[in-house]
Protein backbone atom coordinates (compact mmCIF):
# COMPACT_ATOMS: atom_id res chain seq x y z
CA UNK A 1 0.00 0.00 0.00
CA UNK A 2 1.06 3.60 -0.52
CA UNK A 3 1.05 5.64 2.69
CA UNK A 4 2.36 9.05 3.70
CA UNK A 5 5.89 10.11 2.64
CA UNK A 6 8.41 7.69 4.07
CA UNK A 7 10.21 8.35 7.34
CA UNK A 8 13.95 8.40 6.73
CA UNK A 9 15.63 5.67 8.73
CA UNK A 10 18.69 5.05 6.60
CA UNK A 11 19.41 5.63 2.94
CA UNK A 12 22.29 3.91 1.24
CA UNK A 13 22.42 4.01 -2.56
CA UNK A 14 21.31 0.86 -4.34
CA UNK A 15 24.41 -1.12 -5.22
CA UNK A 16 24.98 -3.81 -7.76
CA UNK A 17 25.91 -7.14 -6.32
CA UNK A 18 24.61 -10.39 -4.99
CA UNK A 19 21.22 -10.27 -3.25
CA UNK A 20 20.57 -11.88 0.09
CA UNK A 21 18.28 -14.62 -1.24
CA UNK A 22 18.54 -17.53 1.14
CA UNK A 23 18.02 -21.23 1.29
CA UNK A 24 14.51 -22.59 1.78
CA UNK A 25 14.94 -23.43 5.46
CA UNK A 26 11.64 -24.43 7.05
CA UNK A 27 9.48 -23.34 4.12
CA UNK A 28 7.18 -25.58 2.10
CA UNK A 29 8.06 -26.37 -1.50
CA UNK A 30 6.95 -22.90 -2.66
CA UNK A 31 10.17 -21.43 -1.31
CA UNK A 32 12.37 -23.82 -3.28
CA UNK A 33 13.84 -23.70 -5.87
CA UNK A 34 12.68 -20.10 -5.83
CA UNK A 35 11.39 -19.68 -9.38
CA UNK A 36 7.73 -19.47 -10.37
CA UNK A 37 6.55 -21.90 -13.04
CA UNK A 38 3.17 -22.53 -14.60
CA UNK A 39 0.00 -20.48 -14.20
CA UNK A 40 -2.29 -20.33 -11.15
CA UNK A 41 -4.92 -17.88 -9.91
CA UNK A 42 -4.73 -17.78 -6.95
CA UNK A 43 -1.20 -19.05 -6.47
CA UNK A 44 -1.07 -22.31 -4.51
CA UNK A 45 1.92 -24.44 -5.51
CA UNK A 46 0.47 -27.58 -3.93
CA UNK A 47 -1.03 -25.69 -1.02
CA UNK A 48 2.16 -23.95 0.07
CA UNK A 49 0.77 -20.42 -0.36
CA UNK A 50 -2.06 -19.13 1.84
CA UNK A 51 -4.59 -16.31 1.66
CA UNK A 52 -7.62 -16.27 3.97
CA UNK A 53 -8.54 -12.58 3.94
CA UNK A 54 -11.84 -11.75 2.22
CA UNK A 55 -11.16 -8.01 2.08
CA UNK A 56 -7.98 -8.24 0.03
CA UNK A 57 -7.08 -9.67 -3.37
CA UNK A 58 -5.05 -12.77 -4.20
CA UNK A 59 -1.69 -13.28 -5.88
CA UNK A 60 -1.55 -15.05 -9.25
CA UNK A 61 1.35 -16.47 -11.25
CA UNK A 62 1.60 -16.50 -15.02
CA UNK A 63 4.38 -18.43 -16.76
CA UNK A 64 7.14 -17.67 -14.28
CA UNK A 65 5.85 -14.32 -13.03
CA UNK A 66 4.01 -13.67 -9.72
CA UNK A 67 1.81 -10.59 -9.65
CA UNK A 68 -1.28 -9.05 -8.06
CA UNK A 69 -4.91 -9.22 -9.17
CA UNK A 70 -6.26 -5.82 -8.10
CA UNK A 71 -8.49 -3.66 -10.28
CA UNK A 72 -6.71 -0.59 -8.93
CA UNK A 73 -10.00 0.91 -7.77
CA UNK A 74 -10.47 -1.03 -4.53
CA UNK A 75 -8.37 1.11 -2.21
CA UNK A 76 -5.94 -0.80 -0.02
CA UNK A 77 -7.03 -4.26 -1.16
CA UNK A 78 -3.42 -5.33 -1.76
CA UNK A 79 -2.84 -8.76 -3.26
CA UNK A 80 -0.91 -11.05 -0.93
CA UNK A 81 0.08 -14.66 -0.27
CA UNK A 82 2.18 -16.16 2.49
CA UNK A 83 3.85 -19.39 3.54
CA UNK A 84 3.72 -21.29 6.85
CA UNK A 85 5.96 -23.11 9.32
CA UNK A 86 8.58 -20.41 9.97
CA UNK A 87 10.19 -19.31 13.22
CA UNK A 88 9.81 -15.73 14.43
CA UNK A 89 13.19 -14.65 13.02
CA UNK A 90 12.90 -14.91 9.24
CA UNK A 91 13.98 -13.61 5.86
CA UNK A 92 12.10 -13.09 2.59
CA UNK A 93 13.83 -12.36 -0.73
CA UNK A 94 12.45 -11.84 -4.24
CA UNK A 95 13.73 -11.12 -7.74
CA UNK A 96 12.21 -8.11 -9.50
CA UNK A 97 10.48 -8.30 -12.89
CA UNK A 98 9.66 -4.88 -14.36
CA UNK A 99 7.99 -3.78 -17.58
CA UNK A 100 10.34 -1.01 -18.66
CA UNK A 101 7.68 0.65 -20.81
CA UNK A 102 5.62 1.44 -17.69
CA UNK A 103 6.89 4.94 -16.97
CA UNK A 104 3.80 6.86 -15.84
CA UNK A 105 3.36 8.15 -12.28
CA UNK A 106 0.62 5.74 -11.23
CA UNK A 107 1.52 3.76 -8.15
CA UNK A 108 2.78 0.20 -8.49
CA UNK A 109 4.43 -1.66 -5.65
CA UNK A 110 5.98 -5.03 -4.96
CA UNK A 111 5.97 -6.12 -1.33
CA UNK A 112 7.76 -8.54 0.95
CA UNK A 113 5.84 -9.69 4.02
CA UNK A 114 7.20 -10.73 7.42
CA UNK A 115 5.43 -12.31 10.42
CA UNK A 116 2.23 -12.38 8.39
CA UNK A 117 -1.07 -13.83 9.58
CA UNK A 118 -4.66 -13.44 8.43
CA UNK A 119 -8.27 -14.47 8.82
CA UNK A 120 -11.47 -13.51 6.96
CA UNK A 121 -11.41 -9.83 7.98
CA UNK A 122 -8.00 -9.37 9.55
CA UNK A 123 -4.45 -9.24 8.18
CA UNK A 124 -1.48 -8.53 10.43
CA UNK A 125 2.27 -8.39 10.00
CA UNK A 126 4.91 -6.25 8.32
CA UNK A 127 4.88 -5.12 4.68
CA UNK A 128 8.06 -3.87 3.06
CA UNK A 129 7.09 -2.22 -0.20
CA UNK A 130 9.06 -0.87 -3.16
CA UNK A 131 7.73 1.70 -5.65
CA UNK A 132 8.38 0.78 -9.28
CA UNK A 133 10.13 4.08 -10.04
CA UNK A 134 12.20 4.00 -6.84
CA UNK A 135 10.21 6.82 -5.21
CA UNK A 136 10.23 5.02 -1.88
CA UNK A 137 10.68 1.90 0.19
CA UNK A 138 8.31 1.75 3.17
CA UNK A 139 8.14 -0.51 6.21
CA UNK A 140 4.47 -0.75 7.14
CA UNK A 141 2.70 -2.53 10.00
CA UNK A 142 -0.73 -3.93 9.16
CA UNK A 143 -2.97 -3.63 12.22
CA UNK A 144 -5.71 -6.06 11.21
CA UNK A 145 -8.75 -4.34 9.71
CA UNK A 146 -9.01 -3.25 6.08
CA UNK A 147 -7.09 -0.01 5.54
CA UNK A 148 -5.67 0.06 9.09
CA UNK A 149 -1.89 0.34 8.91
CA UNK A 150 1.03 2.28 10.38
CA UNK A 151 4.28 3.23 8.69
CA UNK A 152 7.24 2.47 10.96
CA UNK A 153 10.13 3.30 8.62
CA UNK A 154 11.36 3.76 5.10
CA UNK A 155 13.46 5.73 2.64
CA UNK A 156 12.77 7.94 -0.38
CA UNK A 157 14.32 8.89 -3.73
CA UNK A 158 16.01 5.63 -4.65
CA UNK A 159 17.24 4.61 -8.13
CA UNK A 160 14.66 2.97 -10.36
CA UNK A 161 14.48 -0.82 -9.89
CA UNK A 162 15.52 -3.13 -12.74
CA UNK A 163 14.52 -6.61 -13.79
CA UNK A 164 16.80 -9.06 -12.01
CA UNK A 165 17.38 -6.88 -8.95
CA UNK A 166 16.95 -8.67 -5.61
CA UNK A 167 14.97 -7.23 -2.71
CA UNK A 168 15.36 -8.80 0.74
CA UNK A 169 13.80 -8.13 4.14
CA UNK A 170 14.65 -9.73 7.47
CA UNK A 171 13.22 -9.56 10.95
CA UNK A 172 15.28 -10.56 13.98
CA UNK A 173 13.76 -9.80 17.36
CA UNK A 174 12.02 -6.48 16.82
CA UNK A 175 14.38 -5.18 14.11
CA UNK A 176 13.32 -5.14 10.43
CA UNK A 177 16.12 -4.62 7.90
CA UNK A 178 15.76 -4.09 4.15
CA UNK A 179 18.44 -4.87 1.55
CA UNK A 180 18.61 -4.21 -2.18
CA UNK A 181 21.13 -6.19 -4.22
CA UNK A 182 22.88 -7.04 -0.97
CA UNK A 183 23.17 -3.48 0.34
CA UNK A 184 21.23 -2.37 3.41
CA UNK A 185 18.92 0.53 2.56
CA UNK A 186 16.51 0.78 5.51
CA UNK A 187 15.95 -0.40 9.06
CA UNK A 188 13.23 0.06 11.68
CA UNK A 189 12.10 -1.45 14.97
CA UNK A 190 8.61 -2.59 15.99
CA UNK A 191 7.58 -5.04 18.71
CA UNK A 192 3.89 -5.49 17.85
CA UNK A 193 4.10 -8.98 16.31
CA UNK A 194 6.21 -11.80 17.66
CA UNK A 195 5.04 -14.58 15.31
CA UNK A 196 3.85 -15.06 11.73
CA UNK A 197 5.24 -16.10 8.36
CA UNK A 198 6.97 -14.59 5.32
CA UNK A 199 5.18 -13.85 2.07
CA UNK A 200 4.77 -11.50 -0.86
CA UNK A 201 2.31 -8.82 -1.92
CA UNK A 202 1.50 -6.34 -4.68
CA UNK A 203 -0.35 -3.03 -4.96
CA UNK A 204 -1.58 -0.90 -7.86
CA UNK A 205 -3.74 2.15 -8.45
CA UNK A 206 -5.77 2.40 -11.64
CA UNK A 207 -4.96 2.57 -14.48
CA UNK A 208 -1.71 0.78 -13.59
CA UNK A 209 -1.47 -2.86 -14.69
CA UNK A 210 -0.83 -5.80 -12.37
CA UNK A 211 1.61 -7.35 -14.82
CA UNK A 212 3.90 -4.31 -15.05
CA UNK A 213 5.71 -5.05 -11.78
CA UNK A 214 6.12 -8.37 -10.00
CA UNK A 215 8.46 -11.16 -8.94
CA UNK A 216 10.14 -13.84 -11.03
CA UNK A 217 11.33 -15.72 -7.95
CA UNK A 218 10.95 -15.86 -4.17
CA UNK A 219 12.89 -17.51 -1.35
CA UNK A 220 12.39 -17.47 2.41
CA UNK A 221 14.14 -18.96 5.41
CA UNK A 222 14.11 -19.03 9.18
CA UNK A 223 17.02 -17.18 10.79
Amino acid sequence: MNVAPAILVSAIAFAAGCGMGSSPGMAPSAASPGQFTGTENPISENGAWRHNGLDWTVVAKTNGFAHGTQTGNGGFDDSYAYLSGFPANQSASATIALNTSATDANTREVELLLRWSDSAHSATGYEINLHYLGAYVQIVRWNGAFGDFTQVGGVTNLPKPKTGDVMTATIVGNVITVFYNGTQIAQASDSTYATGNPGMGFFIRAPAANTDFGFSGFTATGL
